[in-house]
C-alpha cells in the first residue's frame, strides 16, 4: 500500500469498534466467533509441547490466550491497541501493548502464533527475522492470513472484502508467503486453506455498502453472520480454484545443527 501508514498512525487505524474487539451482535455471529476462538486454541494445543511457551502477536482482547492460560505455563501476548490491551489484562493475561519490534524480553517461545497480523505490519521480513529470535530451537510459527489467490479475490478483484485498505498493507499467496518465512530464517512446512467464507461475505457487504444498498457505517453489518452461513458450500469450489480466502502457514526454527 503506498503510502504507508507511520508507526504513530497505525493504533488509529483500529479504533474500539474495530471487528475484532468488538462484541458479536447476535447468536449466530457469537457461535461462529466462539467456533473460531476454539479451532484457534486446538491448533495452538497441536504446536505446544507439554509445558511449552506460547505467544500471540495481535492478541486483541485475549480470548485465544484464555483458553490456553491454564493448560500452559507461559502465556504471553502483544497487542498494539492500549484499549484491547487493558482488556485482555484486566481477565489477568500478561499482555503487552505495542509492537512487535518494542517488545524487549530475555524468553523463548515454543509457538508463536498470529492470526491475521502479518498483513497489517509495516515490515513482514523483519517482523519474521524478529520472531525467529524468539522462537526455541524446533520452535513454530504459526500465522494466518488472506489469500489472494483464492477464488473470490480472482472474481471480486478490486471489490474483494479482504482488500481491507487502509489495514491490510500487504496481501499474500502461497507462493509469497512461503518465500516470506524463509527470507525471515524460518524452515516453511506449507500452506493449508482454512474453511471460511469472510472474503465472499465481506465482498457482497461492501458491493452493498458501495451501492448504497447498505447504509451501515459499523464493521459489521447485521446480515453478515448470514452471509457467513450461505456462502460456506462455496469453500468446496474454492479448493478447486486457489484455496479459500483464509490461508495457514507454518514456518519452524531450526534447531541446533541443522539447516
Amino acid at each position: 500500500m503506498e503510502p504507508m501508514p507511520t508507526r504513530a498512525e497505525l493504533p488509529g487505524l483500529y479504533p474500539t469498534d474495530y471487528h475484532s474487539f468488538a462484541e458479536a451482535q447476535n447468536p449466530i455471529a457469537g457461535f461462529l466467533l466462539r467456533r473460531y476462538q476454539r479451532r484457534q486454541a486446538a491448533i495452538c494445543r497441536k504446536h505446544l509441547p507439554p509445558g511449552g511457551r506460547v505467544l500471540e502477536i495481535g492478541c486483541a482482547n485475549g480470548d485465544v490466550l484464555m483458553e490456553l492460560r491454564d493448560e500452559f505455563p507461559v502465556v504471553r501476548g502483544i497487542e498494539l491497541t492500549e484499549d484491547a490491551a487493558d482488556a485482555a489484562r484486566a481477565r489477568g493475561l500478561d499482555v503487552f501493548c505495542g509492537t512487535l519490534e518494542e517488545y524487549e524480553t530475555d524468553e523463548q517461545f515454543d509457538l508463536v502464533f498470529m492470526s491475521h497480523v502479518i498483513e497489517h505490519v509495516l515490515d513482514p521480513v523483519a517482523t519474521v527475522r524478529r520472531i525467529a529470535e524468539l522462537l526455541a530451537p524446533g520452535g513454530v510459527l504459526y500465522l494466518e492470513t488472506p489469500n489472494v489467490g483464492a477464488l473470490d479475490a480472482r472474481v471480486w478483484k478490486s471489490g474483494w472484502g479482504l482488500i481491507h485498505y487502509p489495514r491490510h498493507l500487504y496481501l499474500f499467496d502461497r507462493s509469497t508467503i512461503l518465500r516470506l518465512l524463509e527470507a525471515g530464517g524460518l524452515t516453511s512446512e506449507g500452506t493449508h486453506w482454512e474453511p471460511n467464507s469472510c472474503g465472499w461475505a465481506l465482498s457482497v457487504q461492501s458491493w452493498l455498502r458501495r451501492r448504497g444498498i447498505d447504509r451501515n457505517r459499523a464493521p459489521r453489518s447485521r446480515y453478515y453472520p448470514l452471509l457467513l452461513v450461505l456462502f460456506l458450500p462455496l469453500n468446496a469450489l474454492d479448493a478447486l480454484f486457489g484455496g479459500t480466502a483464509f490461508m495457514s502457514a507454518i514456518g519452524r526454527k531450526p534447531r541446533a545443527g541443522m539447516t
